[in-house]
């Protein structure tokens, strides 16, 4: 009798060649990625949120411009202050309470945060840097380069911010409420110091030839104030050398949080935690 062969039937299937994804240009991935979802995260889509509503704030101050009959300073410098406004607000408040709400970054929070702040930072000059323009806000370089720092000084608190904030979060037991709480610090920190201004009155005496610093220690009240009427002193708007040492002060602070994130962030105590969305 003639021996039998097993016949192991279709199995074991033969292995199917991995399909790698290809980019628009038709380029695969790097090293063993298969896909491109490692550019299809974060801080990408932040970028597009952030663009958008630079577009809805620019959009609401030209729909200002062409509420009057002519383009004059009186309406155009209101819009242009209306918009920076509106653009510093979505930094301060908006990043913060966005970043409280998802997921907490890997691998490094404090890094997420420094990414984050270009990306928040770059689109911004152009709607600041245009208010040169006669027909904008008509404001001197000075004045300009002040609202540019002034914004990349609180940028550098807000992000320092974030990073303390989503470190407690990471390292929290009850992350809801660790959650609330950081994202009411984030608001206080921006509107505490003009809510005090307004209580006490304190600065309200100075003249349009002093700095009101109270207002400088807020970003919101602080376009406001880097941006005053100072006609009388022959400029639309003046800054003056206090302006700009706050500025750096609140910089040196902004950057004393994010090297105090990164300590935290190496603490034993956050990196035993788990870091749960």
């Amino acid at each position: 009798m003639s021996e039998s062969h097993f016949n192991p039937g279709p199995y074991p299937f033969p292995e199917q060649p991995i399909k790698r994804e290809r980019d628009l240009l038709g380029k695969e991935p790097p090293g063993d990625l298969i896909d491109w979802s490692h550019r299809k995260g974060e801080p990408r889509v932040l970028a597009l949120l952030w663009m958008i509503y630079l577009l809805i704030a620019t959009t609401l101050m030209f729909s200002h411009l062409a509420s009057g009959y002519s383009i004059a300073p009186s309406i155009s410098r209101p819009a242009s202050r209306e918009m920076l406004v509106i653009v510093i607000f979505g930094m301060c408040i908006l990043w913060p309470m966005a970043r409280f709400s998802q997921t907490i970054a890997r691998p490094s929070i404090v890094g997420a945060s420094v990414r984050d702040l270009f990306v928040i930072l770059i689109p911004m000059q152009a709607v600041i840097w245009p208010q040169k323009l006669i027909v904008l806000g008509g404001w001197s370089t000075e004045v300009v380069l002040a609202l540019t720092l002034h914004s990349a000084a609180w940028g550098l608190v807000t992000a320092g911010v974030i990073s303390v904030g989503s470190i407690l979060i990471a390292g929290s037991n009850n992350h809801a409420r660790t959650r609330a709480i950081v994202t009411l610090a984030s608001i206080t920190v921006v509107i505490l110091v003009p809510i005090i201004e307004l209580v006490t009155l304190k600065g309200a005496p100075l003249s349009v030839s002093h700095a009101n610093l109270g207002w400088m220690l807020s970003p919101i009240t602080g376009i406001m104030e880097i941006t005053a009427d100072r006609r009388v002193l022959g400029q639309p708007a003046m800054v003056f050398g206090d302006h700009f040492r706050i500025i750096a002060a609140v910089a040196c602070v902004g950057l004393a949080l994010l090297v105090f994130g990164r300590a935290l962030e190496n603490a034993k105590w956050v990196a035993r935690r788990r870091i749960d969305p």
